[in-house]
């Protein structure tokens, strides 16, 4: 046997041998000595003590090998879970399959360190006698700098295998990456979740008609990208378990609601369980974990007396790095304190208890982090896990995890295997489409468009567009599925530059093509990125029959959309010199006329509006486009192609009747002189964290979570003004909103101003440029300028029939709030007192900023949440001191907006919990009365778990008082029927009513 080791290492300018041994093995003897001896497949028997590999190192190995003599040409992915023998499987698999030239690649230079010192001198594989004294060791190169000489590309060539990080890659030059990747014969990707990083990519299109293999434990992202490739072998992480690979896991929990508390219990209880397993002679440590250096220094304070147990922290600003990372694998530090791990590749057995200051949010990186606690060693105990379930925000799959004595063996091996299982059910769906390429695992997400076609079966022949392509374009990457109904294709033309007359110079333009055909309605769906005029060739060669679906039926894809509102109308008209007119905002409802009396022709509609309780957008054009203002994944796009289908194809939608029911708007240049029944603010603060901006100025500031907007319910006589009120829980600033001259403005009368993070700019500003939004009783709005009213005339009654009486007895109906006294004569106490036995969980959200005046919710059985919102009003009293239930219209204009207004809590349970949480965390803070009047705050934090897993239901209910049944006005019905609808329309939730008799 050849002892000697060689390695070498590739320099900025030059390449350094740093052999062990001097050797004459040139690596040609290397290979020929593996191809002429025998490698030992021999197998560990637990039961004898024989030593060898372990089953998942056996299964991968031989899977490898197989598919090395396939004629597959996908890259093979080996799921292997942490501390399975993941590194000794790659050595064997390059020794066994005899590869020529390696280029290993990971992800840091830790591992690349980790995975040259087991190749120098085949690691485990002599230990365990799988290979004898014939095998010479390896010529290893390890490149840690770029390359831009040929010369030192043709000595690095010169090795068996080459190990380095994707990055060092960037800095070669073109013709020594070129030859250096096309000399290598195999390509193994270590970590192989880190793929679809762009500089891996490019290292991997030289490899497209070689065996690439990939490990990892994890064969998914967080980003949601593909890891490409086939799944040849998985060892699932229940095997690993039941096998003993995997330490078993301990989890502690501590509950703690708010942040300084919850670092102060983790890192109790950490060190805790640390000096209980030394007093046990387990040579253990901890890690904390935070999310960030700023955090970590926090953390660190409450670690750092324990002298005797030498916490270190340690980060990417940390000086002396190298040397505090040889000290903690030397065991001179019982007290780790990092953000996330300490790289890719650092394995250190004795890590043993995580504690969990931030958790992570992904399932993959959440894996890979467990991974590195749970290798297994006789002489260490199991590995615990410390983390805070009051407050964990984390993905749906992972939830569980963060619950009161939950069972994380059981739970990560469950989440594993159910996001692999996702993994190879995408995997059956691509081998489904014969000559299935790269295509797709290029994260594609389509736009939402098609142009639609009549089509007969036998003119459908996909195969022909490649006769077409070679004319026309160059198609790169095509699949056709096995039901012969769907072709995917990617092609590359090369078209002249505007800018100059050269001949020799050409934009590069890359398009995607998706044709499905819909066999049980004879409908040929045609999407592309291509803009040109080739598209029609395309259809001609596939479908040379196709009879594209064009004119008045497109405009069918308009319907079943509620609140439509047009943005934009195209039309053709037969006036002289005007053949096609564009038109938006107030000149859209100028057109419905000449529209409905066939003046004039639609030429393109676009518009959004609500479809199934979601937002949502559409577009026609009469030359037969339908698309929507949305990309997403290849099989949302022939969900969505289905359902415009099935409305083109319904005789029954009249396509004129569409832009009746249209939303229709105006610019104003006076206030219309309508019933103002709610106020919001902009949409573009809805979508921000409400807790991060701040409205104030010198005298006082409060956060947009505490602030609600409100108006006077007309506004003044000329029509030209509308007074606003900001008010928060301890202030009332009143903002007018002016039309002077048909210019929007805003006037604060106490200058506010608003504020996002370091940004800030005065209200009026802000208001001028996103406008709040005024909710009018006839179901119209207002923003800014412009005015948005349904064609039709909304008066809808609501049903009389469906009003509930209750019993107001004992009752004083003219105090509507409990109040934090917990008024027993109010409505709301008596409301509470009435329902709360229905519900797991009623709380008291009245106030500035409330979601409503009683939110209550019952869990069935974790899997569905019901949530209502109950909108209280009282009853006015009357000159002599009375309150008396009868039919004023007053009395329904603000509880019916305050219903409106609440909806914008219906699309994001979690956001709306939150909000409770907050909401009873400032009430307790000031030492008053809970908010909750059935259940507890801990429960609230467990339903906001519950909720990211469980399907839920939303009921909205009106409980007004001052409303008599039996003397109900048809104006007061037809307020809570043009508020019904409103909510409906948008959410597809129905409004109840509770009045008095």
């Amino acid at each position: 046997m050849n002892t000697d080791v060689k390695c070498k290492e590739v320099g900025e300018n030059s390449i350094y041998w740093q052999p062990i041994n001097q050797s004459n093995q040139s690596y040609k003897n290397v290979m020929h000595s593996w191809k002429i001896n025998f490698f030992a497949f021999k197998e560990e028997d637990l039961s004898s003590g024989a030593e060898g590999l372990r089953p998942p190192q056996i299964g991968a190995i031989h899977a490898g090998l197989g598919y090395e003599k396939s004629d597959h040409n996908e890259s093979a992915t080996i799921v292997m879970p942490t501390g399975t023998g993941k590194t000794e499987t790659i050595l064997s698999l390059v020794v066994a399959g005899k590869f020529p030239l390696t280029l290993v690649i990971v992800p840091s230079d830790a591992l690349r360190t980790q995975i040259k010192n087991k190749f120098l001198n085949l690691g485990l594989l002599r230990k365990l006698e799988l290979v004898d004294n014939k095998f010479e060791n390896p010529h290893v190169a390890t490149i840690t700098h770029g390359v831009k000489r040929l010369q030192e590309i043709d000595e690095l060539l010169s090795s068996n295998v080459i190990i380095a990080t994707p990055s060092v890659f960037s800095n070669f030059s073109a013709s020594c990456l070129t030859t250096l990747l096309n000399a290598c014969t195999h390509l193994i990707v270590d970590e192989a979740h880190h793929i679809a990083a762009k500089t891996w990519i490019n290292i991997k299109t030289h490899f497209l008609d070689k065996k690439v293999f990939q490990f990892t434990a994890t064969p998914f992202r967080s980003d949601g990208i593909r890891v490409e490739g086939r799944i040849i072998f998985d060892y699932s992480l229940k095997k690993a378990q039941l096998d003993g690979y995997f330490q078993e896991i301990d989890f502690h929990s501590v509950k703690e609601f708010t942040q300084e508390k919850s670092d102060k219990a983790i890192s109790e209880k950490a060190i805790k369980l640390l000096r209980e397993d030394i007093s046990l002679g387990f040579d253990h440590m901890v890690m904390a974990r935070a999310s960030s250096i700023k955090r970590a220094k926090e953390i660190f304070k409450l670690y750092e007396s324990e002298t005797d147990l030498y916490p270190v922290l340690i980060n990417s600003q940390t000086k002396n790095s190298k040397t505090k990372l040889e000290a903690i694998k030397n065991g001179s530090h019982k007290i780790i304190v990092c953000v996330d791990m300490l790289g890719e590749g650092f394995d250190l057995a004795n890590l043993k208890i995580s504690a969990m200051h931030d958790v992570h949010k992904s399932i993959n990186i959440t894996l890979q982090f467990i991974g590195r606690f749970t290798r297994t060693n006789n002489k260490l105990g199991n590995a615990k896990f410390i983390a805070n379930i009051a407050n964990t925000e984390v993905s749906k799959e992972l939830a569980k995890l963060y619950v009161e004595d939950s069972d994380w063996n059981n739970i990560i091996s469950e989440v594993s295997l159910n996001k692999i299982k996702d993994e190879k059910m995408y995997q059956e769906f691509k081998e489904k489409f014969s000559e299935s390429t790269n295509i797709f695992n290029l994260g594609l997400v389509p736009n939402m468009s098609t142009t639609i076609y009549r089509l007969a079966s036998k003119s459908w022949n996909p195969q022909n567009i490649f006769s077409l392509g070679e004319k026309h374009f160059k198609i790169f990457e095509h699949t056709v599925n096995d039901e012969n109904d769907t072709i995917i294709f990617s092609t590359k033309t090369y078209v002249p530059v505007g800018w100059t007359k050269s001949k020799e110079l050409f934009d590069e333009i890359w398009d995607l093509y998706v044709l499905y055909y819909d066999k049980e309605n004879n409908l040929l769906f045609f999407h592309t990125s291509n803009k040109g005029t080739l598209n029609r060739y395309i259809v001609k060669s596939i479908a040379n029959e196709a009879i594209q679906v064009r004119g008045e039926p497109i405009f069918r894809a308009l319907y079943g959309l509620r609140r439509l509102r047009l943005q934009n109308v195209g039309l053709n008209k037969n006036k002289k010199g005007v053949r096609y007119t564009m038109h938006t905002g107030r000149d859209i409802a100028e057109q419905i006329p000449d529209i409905e009396a066939q003046r004039a022709v639609k030429s393109n509609i676009f518009g959004k509006g609500f479809e199934n309780g979601e937002e949502t957008s559409i577009g026609c054009s009469y030359k037969g486009k339908v698309w929507a203002m949305d990309s997403d994944s290849i099989d949302k796009w022939f969900t969505w192609c289905k359902n415009v289908g099935k409305k083109i194809l319904d005789e029954s939608i009249d396509p004129n009747h569409v832009l009746k029911t249209a939303m229709r708007n105006i610019t104003l240049s006076s206030f219309p002189n309508i019933p103002i029944i709610s106020i919001d603010w902009p949409v573009e603060l809805l979508r921000k964290n409400q807790e991060a901006i701040i409205i104030g100025n010198t005298d006082w500031s409060e956060k947009l979570i505490n602030c609600e907007l409100s108006s006077n319910l007309l506004p003044t006589p000329d029509g030209k003004e509308i007074s606003i009120y900001l008010c928060t829980p301890e202030n009332r600033s009143e903002i007018n909103f002016l039309l002077n001259n048909d210019e929007v403005k805003f006037e604060s009368l106490d200058n506010l101003c608003i504020q996002f993070g370091k940004t800030s700019m005065f209200l009026n500003d802000f208001f001028a440029e996103h406008p709040p939004t005024l909710l009018l009783v006839d179901t119209s709005y207002i923003e800014g300028d412009q005015y948005y009213y349904p064609n039709e005339q909304y008066a809808y009654l609501y049903d009389k029939n469906k009003i509930k009486i209750w019993d107001w007895t004992g009752v004083d109906i003219s105090t509507e709030s409990q109040k934090a006294q917990k008024i027993r004569s109010s409505i709301q106490y008596n409301t509470i007192e009435k329902i709360k036995g229905s519900y797991d969980l009623v709380f008291d959200d009245d106030g500035s900023g409330e979601i409503a005046d009683i939110v209550a919710i019952k869990n069935d059985n974790d899997r569905v949440l019901y949530i209502d919102f109950f909108h209280l009003k009282y009853c006015s009293k009357n000159k002599e001191g009375l309150a008396n239930p009868g039919a004023r219209v007053d009395d329904v204009y603000q509880v019916a907006g305050q219903a409106a207004k609440s909806i914008k809590w219906i699309n994001d349970v979690d956001k709306l919990i939150s909000r409770l949480i907050y909401r009873e965390s400032q009430r307790l803070a000031k030492d008053e009365l809970s908010r909750i009047d059935k259940g507890d705050l801990e429960y609230l934090f467990y339903l906001q778990k519950v909720a990211k897993l469980a399907y839920y239901e939303f009921n909205m209910t009106i409980i007004q008082p001052a409303i008599s049944k039996s003397k109900i006005s048809d104006e007061q019905l037809i307020i809570l029927g043009n508020a019904e609808t409103y909510i409906n329309e948008i959410t597809g939730i129905k409004l109840n009513v509770i009045s008095s008799a």
